[in-house]
């Protein structure tokens, strides 16, 4: 019977190869390297926002950035946590940021409702367009290293993995073209610039769960 255990065990392990762990140090640097792409790439077609050339920064959409790029950079952190399975580990440290960043298309939707004019114009709804499908794309590539990330590792929680990966696909790729962006107003930027972080967000929860499954 001892005989037979061990042939068993040495059948089921003598496949088994060694894998490198994942570091989260190595994690961050892949997600903020890629993001860094990404804004070079925005950047490079688009051009800077003219008052950031001029060192002549606005309050508004200077607050906007930042809380876009401490939710990517605090929900990549959980993305990467979230690749390694533990117990006893909270995923929940990036709601935080994301619960700040909330604060603008909440703040948003109540100027827009004492103001319908700036929400429902035409030219309004032309450039939030153009904010939301350029910003959407610049996320593709931080969102195709975290899915990238996530296949190497073995995510417990593989919806939550994706809605967060999502979100920080989109919190990254918003900041990009945030810098571009000109709009000072905190109706566009609360409702088209948060809308791609809630787009990418719901993509994620959508398309990352059969990719990383296992």
């Amino acid at each position: 019977m001892a005989q037979n255990s061990e042939a068993l065990i040495t059948q089921l392990v003598g496949g088994l190869e060694p894998v490198k762990p994942l570091r989260f140090s190595r994690g961050i640097g892949y997600i903020l390297l890629t993001a860094a792409i990404s804004t070079a790439l925005i950047l490079s077609l688009f051009g800077l926002r003219p008052d950031l050339q001029a060192w002549q920064v606005a309050p508004i959409p200077l607050i906007a950035t930042g809380l876009f790029l401490g939710l990517g950079t605090a929900s990549g952190a959980t993305v990467v946590v979230m690749s390694r399975p533990g117990v006893g580990i909270s995923h929940n440290g990036w709601a935080w940021a994301a619960v700040l960043a909330a604060l603008l298309p909440f703040a948003g939707m109540i100027v827009a409702m004492s103001n319908s004019n700036s929400l429902l114009s035409q030219d309004s709804i032309a450039h939030g367009l153009d904010c939301f499908v350029i910003g959407t794309g610049g996320s593709v590539l931080v969102f195709g290293t975290l899915v990238w990330w996530l296949r190497r590792g073995a995510p417990t929680s593989p919806d939550h993995a994706g809605l967060v990966a999502g979100i920080t696909a989109g919190s990254f790729g918003i900041f990009a073209f945030g810098l571009h962006c000109p709009e000072n107003d905190i109706v566009h930027i609360g409702v088209w610039h948060s809308a791609v972080v809630l787009m990418v967000g719901a993509l994620g929860r959508l398309i990352v769960p059969p990719l990383v499954r296992w």
